[in-house]
C-alpha cells in the first residue's frame, strides 16, 4: 500500500501530515511526498526529518492533479491513499480504508470521514452530492455516529484510497482540464462509468486543517478560493465539468439561468473580502478570466494565466 501526499509551500502542514501517516497502525506501506515546486525549503526540510520516505521534487509547479499523477506513477502499492498536505489522519484510518476496498471487489475509491482539525467533533465532509442543473455541490456534514456500514457517495475530496486498477481502466487525474478544483469529481465520475463504486468509510477518520464553514458562508476561503490562481480554476472548472457531464439541455439551462447569479455572487464576495486587501481586484479579474476561458475549451489554462498569489 502506498500513501501519496502532494504539497506546495506548506512545510509545517505537510510535516504534521507525514507524522500522522507514520503513526498509522497499518502494517507495511510506503510514503511518497511530491513537492510541487515549493520555494519554502519543503524538500530539504522533509529530507532531514523523514529519511525513510520517498521524496520527489518538481522544479515547476504542476498543481494537484499533476502532482498526484507523479506520485501514483512512483508508488508501488496496489492500493494508493491520496492525502492532501493539510490533513492529520487517525492511526486506524488506513487500516479501515484497506478493509473497505479489499472486502468488496466493486469498490474502486474509498474515502474517510473528514472532520475539522480546528473543531475535531465537527464533520467537514462525510460525502458529496451534486446537482447537474444548478451545478451546486453539497458536502454532507452528517456524523456517522458509530455506524460501521460503508455507503455510496458521488465523489470524495481531499483524501481517498484508490484501487490501482482504476487508473488502468479510467486513466489518471486530468492534469490539463482539471489541474485543480473538480479534479476529484471528474476522476470519480470516470471511475463510476467503468463500474467502480465510490464509498465513504465511517470507521476511517481524518482531520482537515481548513476554516470551519458555517451557513451562510462568508469569505472567499469558504468558496475554495485561497489565491488568485485558484479563483481562475473555480470559475473555469465549474463550467467545464458541467459541459462534460450535465448533458446538452441541462448545460444550456445552467449557462443561461444559474451561472450568472453564481458568478455575480462569487465576484461580490471576492470584492467584499476585506482580508484580501489590494488583491481583491486581481482575484476578481482571475475569476472573470476563468469564466471567459471556460467557453474556449481548447485553451490550456496556464497559457492564459499571469497571476500572483
Amino acid at each position: 500500500m502506498s500513501v501519496v501526499i502532494p504539497t506546495h509551500n506548506r512545510k509545517s502542514a505537510v510535516t504534521k501530515c507525514v507524522e500522522s501517516v507514520l503513526r498509522s497502525n497499518y502494517g507495511r506501506f510506503e510514503v511518497v511526498v511530491v513537492d510541487d515546486g515549493s520555494i519554502d525549503g519543503t524538500f530539504d526540510h522533509l529530507s532531514k526529518l523523514f529519511p525513510s520516505i520517498i521524496l520527489i521534487r518538481s522544479d515547476h509547479r504542476g498543481l494537484v492533479s499533476a502532482a498526484r499523477n507523479i506520485g501514483c506513477k512512483h508508488a508501488k502499492g496496489e492500493l494508493v491513499f491520496f492525502v492532501d498536505d493539510d490533513n492529520v489522519i487517525h492511526p486506524n484510518a488506513m487500516t479501515e480504508l484497506v478493509k473497505a476496498v479489499s472486502s468488496n471487489a466493486n469498490v474502486g475509491i474509498a474515502g474517510p470521514i473528514m472532520y475539522y482539525l480546528r473543531d475535531p467533533e465537527h464533520v467537514w465532509c462525510s460525502g458529496t452530492s451534486r446537482n447537474y442543473l444548478t451545478s451546486t455541490t453539497r458536502f454532507s456534514t452528517s456524523n456517522p455516529n458509530g455506524s460501521t456500514d460503508c455507503y455510496p457517495t458521488e465523489d470524495v475530496p481531499n483524501a481517498f484510497m484508490v484501487r490501482r486498477s482504476v487508473f488502468r481502466d479510467a486513466g489518471y487525474f486530468d492534469a490539463e482540464t482539471f489541474a485543480q478544483h473538480m479534479e476529484e469529481a471528474d476522476f470519480c465520475r470516470r471511475a463510476a462509468k467503468r463500474g467502480y463504486q465510490v464509498v465513504m468509510v465511517p470507521k476511517a477518520m481524518i482531520w482537515h486543517d481548513v476554516p470551519v464553514r458555517n451557513w451562510p458562508y462568508r469569505g472567499t476561503r469558504s468558496l475554495h478560493i485561497s489565491d488568485s490562481e485558484r479563483a481562475y480554476y473555480v470559475a473555469r472548472n465549474r463550467i467545464l465539468f458541467m459541459r462534460k457531464y450535465a448533458g446538452a439541455w441541462k448545460f444550456i439551462a445552467f449557462t443561461l439561468v444559474f451561472l450568472p447569479p453564481i458568478a455575480l455572487t462569487y465576484i461580490t464576495m471576492i470584492l467584499k473580502e476585506s482580508g484580501l486587501g489590494d488583491r481583491r481586484a486581481a482575484f476578481a479579474e482571475s475569476y472573470l478570466r476563468g469564466l471567459i476561458d471556460a467557453f474556449h475549451p481548447n485553451k490550456v489554462a496556464k497559457e492564459h494565466l499571469a497571476l500572483s498569489n
